[in-house]
């Protein structure tokens, strides 16, 4: 039966199968071949409502506790990066809540304000699982549990230690036995000495060698905060670990302090790699095994391996997780391909096509001689090298983008000189009329697509100018998102004042029909659309089906894709058309640069084409920091690690827009899939704050 199936159709099960399987793969590692009970929850807090991941070993029950440890994600992000302390110390024994902050996934919160949500959440958590019969706890009611966060959540965890020891000033126990934060410093904590509340307890910090942010009191300054550092030589540091005296520490080794443990790990790694780092989860699992052992023995409650915790065990699967999410992320975007083909293989949807019919490739092909090839090559990349230049000062929104804003009076300058030349060169030429009428045409192309460039240049400058733009977090919710956007209109901008200033230059003498791709009928743009939403909305369903049945999502590294909720996609529609402005840009330099490249090159080279200069930039930045140890952009810190996402998105996005638009002729399809599609995905992964005005 599979073989009298149509190409696309075998393409499209074969790629649909390829998902199921590695989702399921996903799956079995994530609830360690089913010897973990993996659920998702959500409960009332006094602040609102959290939602999570519980990871619950077999043989662990009411009659039956164990120890347990909540875990929390930074800033941006959402439960599941936390999946290295989930698996990792579920597969172990111990009880795991992984749990989203309030204004991140489906957490919500009752008292929004901004940057605000992170210093219950720790502990309202806390609350809910000293409330299990299943959490271990001794006589006087002191529990076994343990908190860890990454980076905003390594702060909240250091709150939730705080809140537990003022408490315990009135309970007379402690909810808390073990704290470890990781990507946080104590100096950014609002209370005084922070360090002496941690008391009898259990506690860490991973605290990377190239952390962007944290664990520098020494350097750090002006002169920015990307750069090598090392907690155990910082006061900060010290004072933690009660060494100040001595004046020195090991990391990774347990010091007493208040009759407690205090270690300092220090991995090779930045910020973002802590939550996908084999040195970080070997630093996570000895830890809690090290940190329990001790709580367990000081409150007379014997030790883990009695509770049915495996010690000793430094093997580590989740990344076996994480590969297997990879192949499911790439068949997920590879079914894109054979999708397209059979939707707009429909009634309706052929009116994406001018003739009802599919273009080859070949018919789009305009014959370019081996200079034009070459000066459009050299002309492409120092396009990409100016993107690459102006990364930084559009994502920082820095005075970086004055010279670029001044810039465009000369661009303007010239437009209007070319307008001006072509048209005396018409009037003053002696040719026959035949060839004056020619020259007339050719000056009237010139002078539309030089007022173009006018336009295009006067809305850059304006935009330029007013860096304040999409700050309104009452509206423009998602505040990375914020900082992406203004980036996407920049480079937008970029984009097209190259593609409308050099294409007719390609296109002097030949007769070209489409030249940017814009050219479609209302049909065939209303067939785009309607095209781009199946497309859109059919892929996620896979992804909120996968999400349902196997609790995994398409991840690699900190990039996933993920069903949204309603909040997200009410902010989605808000942002939506500002994105819309960059994949339009995309879809014209991708259109023009790719037309005449067939197969796989086609497709890494329109990838290049959007992606190179991020990729570029984070390649230079991070080879300078980790040969140097400063960054060569010492300054650029939250933003840098914004564009490490970009990469993925980029990519799919250029060869989708390639693929679609050889079929159709056009960009539309591929710019208004692009805009959709990844927004949404972005909003599903990031903070959405939920603020009113008042």
């Amino acid at each position: 039966m599979f073989k009298k199936l149509s190409r696309p159709t075998k393409w499209l099960v074969s790629l649909l199968l390829v998902v199921l399987l590695a989702s399921l793969a996903a799956s079995l590692v994530q609830n360690s071949f089913f010897s973990v009970k993996v659920d998702t929850i959500s409960f009332e807090t006094e602040n609102g409502e959290l939602a999570g991941y519980l990871y619950t070993p077999r043989g662990v029950d009411d009659a039956n506790p164990a120890p347990a440890v909540i875990l929390t994600h930074g800033y941006l992000n959402n439960a599941e990066m936390q999946e290295i302390g989930a698996i990792e110390l579920s597969r172990r024994g111990y009880v795991v809540l992984a749990f989203s902050m309030y204004d991140h996934g489906d957490s919500e919160w009752e008292t929004p304000a901004a940057f605000n949500f992170f210093v219950r959440s720790v502990y309202d958590a806390v609350q809910y699982m000293y409330d299990q019969d299943y959490v271990l706890k001794d006589s006087l009611g002191n529990a076994m549990i343990g908190v860890s966060g990454h980076s905003m959540g390594g702060f909240s965890s250091e709150y939730a230690v705080i809140f537990d020891e003022m408490d315990a000033v009135t309970n007379g126990y402690r909810k808390i036995a073990a704290s470890l934060s990781v990507g946080a410093d104590f100096r950014y904590i609002g209370v005084a000495d922070p360090a002496s509340m941690f008391a009898t307890r259990s506690s860490g910090v991973i605290a990377a060698h190239y952390d962007q942010f944290f664990f520098d009191s020494i350097t750090a300054g002006t002169d920015g905060s990307v750069r090598y550092k090392d907690y155990t030589k910082d006061p900060v540091g010290l004072d933690f670990l009660g060494r100040t005296a001595e004046g020195t520490a090991e990391a990774g080794t347990f010091y007493s302090r208040d009759g407690g443990q205090r270690v300092i790990y220090t991995p090779d790694e930045t910020h973002p790699q802590n939550t996908w780092s084999l040195e970080s989860g070997a630093a996570t699992i000895d830890f809690f095994e090290t940190a329990f052992e001790f709580q367990l023995d000081l409150y007379g409650l014997d030790d883990l391996e009695s509770y049915g915790v495996q010690t000793g065990m430094t093997g580590q699967t989740w990344w076996l997780k994480e590969a297997f999410t990879l192949v499911a992320l790439v068949s997920l975007i590879a079914m894109l391909i054979p999708a397209f083909t059979l939707v707009s293989s429909l009634p309706i949807f052929k009116k994406v096509y001018a003739n009802n019919l599919p273009l080859e490739i070949e018919d789009s092909i305009v014959p370019v001689s081996k200079e034009k090839k070459y000066l459009k090559a050299l002309i492409v990349i120092i396009s990409i090298l100016i993107s690459f230049y102006y990364i930084v000062g559009l994502m920082d929104r820095s005075g970086d983008l004055v010279p670029l804003s001044n810039a465009m009076h000369y661009i303007m300058a010239g437009a209007v000189v070319i307008i001006i030349a072509m048209w005396i060169a018409t009037a003053v030429s002696s040719t026959t009329e035949a060839k004056h009428e020619k020259m007339i045409k050719t000056a009237q192309k010139a002078t539309l697509g030089a007022v173009t460039v006018i336009l295009i240049a006067l809305a850059f400058r304006f935009f330029l100018n007013n860096t304040q733009l999409f700050t309104n977090v009452y509206y423009w919710s998602a505040p990375s998102v914020n900082t992406i956007v203004y980036w996407a209109i920049g480079s937008a901008g970029l984009i097209l004042l190259v593609v409308f200033g050099t294409t007719p230059m390609f296109n002097a003498g030949q007769e070209v029909d489409n030249p940017y791709g814009l050219k479609a009928s209302y049909k065939q743009v209303g067939a785009s659309l309607l095209t781009a939403l199946v497309l859109a909305f059919g892929l996620l369903f896979v992804v909120a089906l996968v999400g349902w049945i196997f609790l995994t999502d398409f991840r690699f590294y900190t990039y996933a894709i993920q069903i949204f909720n309603s909040q997200q996609f009410v902010a989605a529609l808000r942002y939506i058309p500002l994105f819309f402005i960059y994949y339009f840009a995309a879809g014209i330099t991708v259109y023009v640069n790719t037309k005449n490249i067939k197969g796989w090159l086609g497709d890494v080279f329109a990838a290049f084409l959007l992606a190179g200069p991020v990729l570029i930039f984070l390649v230079y930045n991070y080879f300078v920091l980790y040969n140097t140890g400063v960054a060569a952009y010492p300054t650029f810190s939250l933003s840098a690690i914004l564009t490490v996402g970009l990469v993925p998105t980029l990519s799919f996005a250029g060869i989708l827009m390639r693929r679609f638009s050889q079929k159709t002729g056009n960009i539309w399809t591929g710019v208004i899939f692009s805009s959709v599609f990844f927004t949404l995905i972005t909003l599903a992964n990031t903070i959405v704050y939920q603020l009113t005005i008042g």
